[in-house]
Protein backbone atom coordinates (compact mmCIF):
# COMPACT_ATOMS: atom_id res chain seq x y z
CA UNK A 1 0.00 0.00 0.00
CA UNK A 2 1.18 3.44 -1.03
CA UNK A 3 1.10 6.13 1.75
CA UNK A 4 1.35 9.71 1.62
CA UNK A 5 3.16 12.35 3.56
CA UNK A 6 1.41 15.04 5.61
CA UNK A 7 1.29 18.20 3.39
CA UNK A 8 2.29 17.03 -0.03
CA UNK A 9 0.78 19.39 -2.13
CA UNK A 10 -0.59 23.07 -1.85
CA UNK A 11 -4.26 23.42 -0.59
CA UNK A 12 -6.86 24.52 -3.09
CA UNK A 13 -6.94 27.88 -3.03
CA UNK A 14 -8.51 29.86 0.02
CA UNK A 15 -9.01 26.69 1.77
CA UNK A 16 -7.90 27.79 5.16
CA UNK A 17 -9.61 31.14 4.63
CA UNK A 18 -13.22 29.00 3.92
CA UNK A 19 -12.77 27.28 7.04
CA UNK A 20 -12.33 29.85 9.30
CA UNK A 21 -15.21 31.56 8.21
CA UNK A 22 -17.45 27.92 8.15
CA UNK A 23 -16.40 27.58 11.93
CA UNK A 24 -17.12 31.55 12.90
CA UNK A 25 -20.49 31.18 11.18
CA UNK A 26 -21.59 27.76 12.51
CA UNK A 27 -21.18 28.96 15.73
CA UNK A 28 -23.35 31.91 16.02
CA UNK A 29 -26.08 29.01 16.60
CA UNK A 30 -24.48 27.84 19.61
CA UNK A 31 -23.54 31.25 21.08
CA UNK A 32 -27.35 31.93 20.90
CA UNK A 33 -29.07 28.56 21.59
CA UNK A 34 -26.89 27.73 24.36
CA UNK A 35 -27.75 29.89 26.96
CA UNK A 36 -30.95 31.36 25.75
CA UNK A 37 -32.96 28.64 24.01
CA UNK A 38 -34.23 27.67 27.53
CA UNK A 39 -35.30 30.85 28.47
CA UNK A 40 -37.63 31.04 24.98
CA UNK A 41 -38.80 27.72 26.26
CA UNK A 42 -39.60 29.24 29.53
CA UNK A 43 -41.14 32.16 27.67
CA UNK A 44 -43.50 29.71 25.86
CA UNK A 45 -44.66 28.20 28.90
CA UNK A 46 -43.12 24.64 29.26
CA UNK A 47 -42.17 23.42 32.82
CA UNK A 48 -38.89 22.62 33.77
CA UNK A 49 -38.99 19.31 33.21
CA UNK A 50 -40.15 19.83 29.35
CA UNK A 51 -37.44 22.45 29.09
CA UNK A 52 -34.70 19.60 30.34
CA UNK A 53 -36.81 16.90 27.79
CA UNK A 54 -36.45 19.24 24.83
CA UNK A 55 -32.22 20.08 25.62
CA UNK A 56 -31.65 16.64 25.93
CA UNK A 57 -33.77 14.54 23.63
CA UNK A 58 -31.54 15.52 20.26
CA UNK A 59 -28.41 15.08 21.81
CA UNK A 60 -29.44 11.54 21.90
CA UNK A 61 -30.94 11.67 18.53
CA UNK A 62 -27.39 13.01 17.38
CA UNK A 63 -25.75 10.80 18.94
CA UNK A 64 -27.60 7.68 17.30
CA UNK A 65 -27.50 9.24 13.72
CA UNK A 66 -23.90 10.42 13.67
CA UNK A 67 -22.28 7.27 12.89
CA UNK A 68 -24.96 6.56 9.82
CA UNK A 69 -23.91 11.14 8.94
CA UNK A 70 -20.07 9.79 8.92
CA UNK A 71 -21.24 6.72 6.86
CA UNK A 72 -23.34 9.94 4.10
CA UNK A 73 -20.78 11.95 3.94
CA UNK A 74 -18.17 9.28 3.35
CA UNK A 75 -20.17 8.40 0.43
CA UNK A 76 -21.23 12.21 -0.91
CA UNK A 77 -20.02 13.77 -4.10
CA UNK A 78 -17.87 15.98 -1.57
CA UNK A 79 -18.01 16.94 2.30
CA UNK A 80 -19.22 20.24 1.49
CA UNK A 81 -22.40 18.81 -0.28
CA UNK A 82 -22.96 16.66 2.74
CA UNK A 83 -22.91 19.67 5.42
CA UNK A 84 -25.61 21.52 3.30
CA UNK A 85 -27.54 18.43 2.71
CA UNK A 86 -27.71 18.93 6.57
CA UNK A 87 -27.43 22.70 7.61
CA UNK A 88 -30.48 23.48 5.08
CA UNK A 89 -33.72 21.48 6.36
CA UNK A 90 -32.39 22.37 10.54
CA UNK A 91 -32.84 26.01 8.87
CA UNK A 92 -36.12 24.61 7.35
CA UNK A 93 -37.51 22.57 10.46
CA UNK A 94 -36.64 25.18 13.06
CA UNK A 95 -38.74 27.62 11.60
CA UNK A 96 -41.97 25.03 12.03
CA UNK A 97 -41.47 25.66 15.85
CA UNK A 98 -42.57 29.12 15.81
CA UNK A 99 -46.40 28.72 15.76
CA UNK A 100 -46.24 25.73 18.38
CA UNK A 101 -46.71 26.79 22.01
CA UNK A 102 -46.85 23.52 23.36
CA UNK A 103 -44.59 20.73 24.12
CA UNK A 104 -44.63 18.39 21.59
CA UNK A 105 -44.76 20.55 18.43
CA UNK A 106 -41.72 22.01 19.79
CA UNK A 107 -40.15 19.12 20.54
CA UNK A 108 -40.42 17.81 16.95
CA UNK A 109 -39.85 20.81 15.38
CA UNK A 110 -37.09 22.36 17.77
CA UNK A 111 -35.77 18.69 18.61
CA UNK A 112 -34.93 17.97 14.88
CA UNK A 113 -33.33 20.70 13.93
CA UNK A 114 -30.99 20.65 16.66
CA UNK A 115 -30.11 17.33 15.96
CA UNK A 116 -29.80 17.91 12.25
CA UNK A 117 -27.32 20.97 12.51
CA UNK A 118 -25.05 18.79 14.52
CA UNK A 119 -24.04 16.70 12.07
CA UNK A 120 -22.75 19.09 9.80
CA UNK A 121 -20.17 19.64 12.74
CA UNK A 122 -18.54 16.36 12.47
CA UNK A 123 -18.24 16.95 8.19
CA UNK A 124 -16.40 20.34 8.11
CA UNK A 125 -14.02 18.95 11.53
CA UNK A 126 -13.06 16.24 8.70
CA UNK A 127 -12.39 18.68 6.33
CA UNK A 128 -10.20 20.90 8.62
CA UNK A 129 -8.43 17.62 9.69
CA UNK A 130 -7.61 17.02 5.53
CA UNK A 131 -6.00 20.94 5.89
CA UNK A 132 -3.91 19.99 8.77
CA UNK A 133 -2.93 16.66 7.48
CA UNK A 134 -2.17 16.86 3.14
CA UNK A 135 -2.03 20.82 3.44
CA UNK A 136 -0.05 21.69 6.83
CA UNK A 137 -2.70 24.33 7.94
CA UNK A 138 -2.86 25.31 11.78
CA UNK A 139 -6.41 23.35 12.93
CA UNK A 140 -6.31 25.81 16.15
CA UNK A 141 -6.29 28.65 13.49
CA UNK A 142 -9.09 27.79 11.86
CA UNK A 143 -11.14 26.83 14.58
CA UNK A 144 -10.28 29.81 16.95
CA UNK A 145 -12.83 31.71 15.13
CA UNK A 146 -15.90 29.48 16.42
CA UNK A 147 -15.05 30.29 20.15
CA UNK A 148 -14.72 34.09 18.97
CA UNK A 149 -18.26 33.72 17.53
CA UNK A 150 -19.97 31.52 19.96
CA UNK A 151 -18.59 34.95 22.78
CA UNK A 152 -19.87 37.58 20.14
CA UNK A 153 -23.48 35.71 19.91
CA UNK A 154 -23.64 35.26 23.88
CA UNK A 155 -23.23 39.38 24.48
CA UNK A 156 -25.37 40.18 21.20
CA UNK A 157 -28.53 37.92 22.18
CA UNK A 158 -28.01 38.91 25.41
CA UNK A 159 -28.31 42.41 24.94
CA UNK A 160 -31.23 41.97 22.22
CA UNK A 161 -33.13 39.61 25.17
CA UNK A 162 -32.50 43.25 27.22
CA UNK A 163 -34.16 45.01 24.94
CA UNK A 164 -36.90 43.10 23.51
CA UNK A 165 -38.96 40.36 25.07
CA UNK A 166 -38.02 36.18 24.62
CA UNK A 167 -39.16 35.58 21.04
CA UNK A 168 -36.77 37.58 19.73
CA UNK A 169 -33.84 34.89 20.28
CA UNK A 170 -36.44 32.41 18.48
CA UNK A 171 -35.71 34.74 15.29
CA UNK A 172 -31.75 35.27 16.53
CA UNK A 173 -31.70 31.63 16.54
CA UNK A 174 -33.41 31.23 13.08
CA UNK A 175 -31.29 34.01 11.69
CA UNK A 176 -28.02 32.32 12.93
CA UNK A 177 -29.04 28.85 11.27
CA UNK A 178 -29.66 31.01 8.00
CA UNK A 179 -26.04 31.93 8.31
CA UNK A 180 -25.05 28.01 8.92
CA UNK A 181 -26.40 27.53 5.46
CA UNK A 182 -24.21 29.82 3.75
CA UNK A 183 -21.13 29.34 5.42
CA UNK A 184 -21.71 25.49 4.25
CA UNK A 185 -22.15 26.54 1.06
CA UNK A 186 -18.73 28.21 1.10
CA UNK A 187 -17.06 24.95 2.64
CA UNK A 188 -13.77 24.26 0.41
CA UNK A 189 -13.72 20.71 -1.99
CA UNK A 190 -11.20 18.31 -1.50
CA UNK A 191 -9.77 17.23 -4.84
CA UNK A 192 -11.17 13.90 -5.62
CA UNK A 193 -7.81 12.00 -6.15
CA UNK A 194 -6.67 13.78 -2.69
CA UNK A 195 -9.54 11.99 -1.01
CA UNK A 196 -8.75 8.92 -3.11
CA UNK A 197 -5.40 8.42 -1.46
CA UNK A 198 -6.43 9.33 1.78
CA UNK A 199 -8.88 6.74 1.75
CA UNK A 200 -6.19 4.02 0.33
CA UNK A 201 -3.34 5.53 3.16
CA UNK A 202 -6.07 4.67 5.99
CA UNK A 203 -5.22 1.86 8.17
CA UNK A 204 -7.32 -0.93 8.29
CA UNK A 205 -9.38 -0.42 11.81
CA UNK A 206 -9.40 -2.96 14.30
CA UNK A 207 -12.72 -4.30 15.34
CA UNK A 208 -14.91 -2.13 18.00
CA UNK A 209 -14.32 -5.08 20.40
CA UNK A 210 -10.53 -4.05 20.92
CA UNK A 211 -11.94 -0.88 22.38
CA UNK A 212 -14.58 -2.32 24.27
CA UNK A 213 -12.16 -5.18 26.11
CA UNK A 214 -9.48 -2.40 27.01
CA UNK A 215 -10.89 -1.33 30.74
CA UNK A 216 -8.12 1.89 30.43
CA UNK A 217 -9.56 3.20 27.39
CA UNK A 218 -13.48 2.57 28.91
CA UNK A 219 -12.14 4.15 32.27
CA UNK A 220 -11.14 7.47 30.65
CA UNK A 221 -14.16 7.91 28.82
CA UNK A 222 -16.34 7.75 31.52
CA UNK A 223 -14.37 9.83 33.94
CA UNK A 224 -14.85 12.68 30.88
CA UNK A 225 -17.90 11.60 30.31
CA UNK A 226 -19.15 12.04 33.85
CA UNK A 227 -17.23 15.36 34.25
CA UNK A 228 -18.71 16.61 31.38
CA UNK A 229 -22.27 15.52 32.30
CA UNK A 230 -22.25 17.94 35.42
CA UNK A 231 -22.95 20.78 33.75
CA UNK A 232 -26.32 19.68 33.10
CA UNK A 233 -27.89 21.76 35.53
CA UNK A 234 -25.52 25.05 34.00
CA UNK A 235 -26.85 24.25 30.19
CA UNK A 236 -30.51 23.75 30.71
CA UNK A 237 -31.56 26.52 33.67
CA UNK A 238 -28.03 28.59 33.95
CA UNK A 239 -29.55 31.77 32.33
CA UNK A 240 -33.03 30.70 34.03
CA UNK A 241 -31.21 30.68 37.43
CA UNK A 242 -29.63 34.06 36.73
CA UNK A 243 -32.76 35.51 35.23
CA UNK A 244 -34.51 35.02 38.50
CA UNK A 245 -31.89 36.24 40.11
CA UNK A 246 -32.79 39.48 38.26
CA UNK A 247 -29.67 39.57 35.85
CA UNK A 248 -30.25 41.65 32.77
CA UNK A 249 -29.26 39.34 29.67
CA UNK A 250 -26.44 41.11 28.48
CA UNK A 251 -25.26 40.18 32.05
CA UNK A 252 -26.34 36.59 31.24
CA UNK A 253 -24.65 36.99 27.90
CA UNK A 254 -21.36 38.21 29.94
CA UNK A 255 -21.45 34.81 32.43
CA UNK A 256 -21.51 32.90 29.34
CA UNK A 257 -18.94 34.17 27.10
CA UNK A 258 -16.23 34.88 30.67
CA UNK A 259 -16.75 30.80 30.32
CA UNK A 260 -15.86 30.41 26.81
CA UNK A 261 -12.85 33.18 26.86
CA UNK A 262 -11.26 30.89 29.26
CA UNK A 263 -11.72 27.47 27.84
CA UNK A 264 -9.90 29.46 24.77
CA UNK A 265 -7.33 30.70 26.77
CA UNK A 266 -6.84 27.06 28.46
CA UNK A 267 -6.52 25.58 24.35
CA UNK A 268 -4.13 28.57 23.42
CA UNK A 269 -1.82 27.20 26.74
CA UNK A 270 -2.69 24.04 25.83
CA UNK A 271 0.81 22.75 25.06
CA UNK A 272 2.06 23.74 28.42
CA UNK A 273 -0.60 23.03 30.13
CA UNK A 274 0.24 19.17 29.25
CA UNK A 275 4.01 19.30 29.76
CA UNK A 276 3.12 20.93 33.42
CA UNK A 277 0.00 18.94 34.68
CA UNK A 278 -0.26 15.59 32.41
CA UNK A 279 -3.12 14.47 30.63
CA UNK A 280 -4.32 12.92 34.40
CA UNK A 281 -3.65 16.11 36.13
CA UNK A 282 -5.47 18.01 33.57
CA UNK A 283 -8.34 15.33 34.61
CA UNK A 284 -8.30 15.88 38.47
CA UNK A 285 -8.26 19.56 38.04
CA UNK A 286 -10.74 19.61 35.94
CA UNK A 287 -12.87 17.72 38.31
CA UNK A 288 -12.24 18.85 41.42
CA UNK A 289 -12.62 22.83 39.90
CA UNK A 290 -16.02 20.81 38.74
CA UNK A 291 -17.23 20.27 42.29
CA UNK A 292 -16.69 23.34 43.60
CA UNK A 293 -18.20 25.33 40.95
CA UNK A 294 -21.53 23.48 41.24
CA UNK A 295 -21.48 23.86 44.78
CA UNK A 296 -20.57 27.32 45.27
CA UNK A 297 -23.23 27.98 42.48
CA UNK A 298 -26.19 27.37 44.59
CA UNK A 299 -25.18 30.18 47.06
CA UNK A 300 -26.00 33.17 44.76
CA UNK A 301 -22.65 34.77 44.85
CA UNK A 302 -23.41 37.66 43.40
CA UNK A 303 -21.78 39.20 39.90
CA UNK A 304 -18.29 38.79 40.53
CA UNK A 305 -18.69 35.49 42.19
CA UNK A 306 -20.52 34.22 39.14
CA UNK A 307 -18.03 35.79 37.37
CA UNK A 308 -15.44 33.78 38.58
CA UNK A 309 -17.69 30.55 39.08
CA UNK A 310 -17.83 30.96 34.46
CA UNK A 311 -14.20 31.51 34.36
CA UNK A 312 -14.09 28.03 36.33
CA UNK A 313 -14.90 25.99 32.76
CA UNK A 314 -11.54 26.85 31.51
CA UNK A 315 -10.84 23.80 33.74
CA UNK A 316 -14.44 22.01 34.27
CA UNK A 317 -14.28 21.93 30.01
CA UNK A 318 -11.32 22.82 28.95
CA UNK A 319 -8.64 21.19 31.19
CA UNK A 320 -10.63 18.20 30.69
CA UNK A 321 -11.68 17.72 27.04
CA UNK A 322 -7.72 18.38 26.92
CA UNK A 323 -6.62 15.94 29.50
CA UNK A 324 -9.18 12.91 27.72
CA UNK A 325 -7.85 14.16 24.48
CA UNK A 326 -4.44 13.48 25.38
CA UNK A 327 -4.71 10.80 27.95
CA UNK A 328 -6.91 8.28 25.13
CA UNK A 329 -4.62 8.97 22.45
CA UNK A 330 -1.76 7.36 25.00
CA UNK A 331 -3.83 4.75 26.19
CA UNK A 332 -4.88 3.22 22.69
CA UNK A 333 -2.84 2.32 18.99
CA UNK A 334 -2.95 5.01 16.50
CA UNK A 335 -4.92 3.08 14.23
CA UNK A 336 -8.23 2.74 16.52
CA UNK A 337 -7.97 6.96 17.81
CA UNK A 338 -10.62 7.79 15.18
CA UNK A 339 -12.80 5.41 16.21
CA UNK A 340 -11.95 5.84 19.94
CA UNK A 341 -12.51 9.46 19.90
CA UNK A 342 -15.97 8.24 18.24
CA UNK A 343 -16.99 5.66 21.12
CA UNK A 344 -16.21 9.18 23.74
CA UNK A 345 -18.38 11.43 22.14
CA UNK A 346 -21.42 8.64 21.98
CA UNK A 347 -20.42 8.41 25.48
CA UNK A 348 -19.92 11.59 26.44
CA UNK A 349 -22.94 12.98 24.42
CA UNK A 350 -25.28 9.76 25.85
CA UNK A 351 -23.86 10.82 29.82
CA UNK A 352 -25.04 14.43 29.07
CA UNK A 353 -28.55 13.80 27.54
CA UNK A 354 -29.02 12.05 31.03
CA UNK A 355 -28.09 14.33 33.22
CA UNK A 356 -29.85 16.36 31.61
CA UNK A 357 -33.23 15.04 31.65
CA UNK A 358 -32.09 14.43 35.31
CA UNK A 359 -31.97 18.35 35.54
CA UNK A 360 -35.42 19.37 34.99
CA UNK A 361 -37.15 17.96 37.99
CA UNK A 362 -33.90 18.71 39.83
CA UNK A 363 -34.79 22.22 38.98
CA UNK A 364 -38.19 22.01 39.63
CA UNK A 365 -38.12 20.60 42.69
CA UNK A 366 -35.21 22.30 44.39
CA UNK A 367 -34.52 25.13 42.53
CA UNK A 368 -31.37 26.25 42.61
CA UNK A 369 -30.16 23.28 44.71
CA UNK A 370 -30.31 21.41 41.66
CA UNK A 371 -26.55 22.41 41.13
CA UNK A 372 -25.72 20.52 44.51
CA UNK A 373 -26.91 17.07 43.08
CA UNK A 374 -24.79 17.68 40.15
CA UNK A 375 -21.72 18.19 42.59
CA UNK A 376 -20.65 14.84 43.10
CA UNK A 377 -20.74 13.68 39.78
CA UNK A 378 -17.00 14.50 39.17
CA UNK A 379 -16.45 12.85 42.40
CA UNK A 380 -17.38 10.04 41.17
CA UNK A 381 -15.22 10.89 37.98
CA UNK A 382 -12.32 11.54 40.58
CA UNK A 383 -12.86 8.21 42.02
CA UNK A 384 -12.66 6.45 39.37
CA UNK A 385 -9.70 7.97 37.92
CA UNK A 386 -7.47 7.76 41.33
CA UNK A 387 -8.54 3.10 41.05
CA UNK A 388 -7.66 3.95 37.21
CA UNK A 389 -4.03 5.44 37.97
CA UNK A 390 -3.85 2.72 40.71
CA UNK A 391 -3.52 0.02 38.38
CA UNK A 392 -2.47 1.00 35.62
CA UNK A 393 0.89 1.73 34.19
CA UNK A 394 3.03 4.47 34.80
CA UNK A 395 1.74 7.24 32.55
CA UNK A 396 5.04 8.67 30.25
CA UNK A 397 5.75 12.08 30.28
CA UNK A 398 4.25 14.57 28.19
Amino acid sequence: MTTVPAAVTAAPPHYASRMRVFFAGYFIFGGVAVPFFPVWLDARGLSDVEIASIVAIPTIVRVLLTPFAGMFADRAPNRRFAAVTFAVPAAVIFLLAWPATTYWPILLFAGAAFAIWGLALPVAEALALTGVRRFGLDYGRMRLGGSVSFILANLAAGGLLGLFNADAIFWLMAASLAVSVVVSLGLPVTPPALRAVDDTARPVPRPLRFLLAHPGFLALIVVGGLIQASHAVLYSFGSIYWRELGFGGLEIGAFWAIGIVFEVALFMWSGPMVRLFGPFGLLALGGGAATVRWVVMAESPGFIGFAALQALHGLTFGAVYLGNQHAIARAVPEEVTASAQGLFAMVAGILLAATTALAGPLYQSFGKDAFLFMAPIPVVALAILGVYRRFARPEPQA
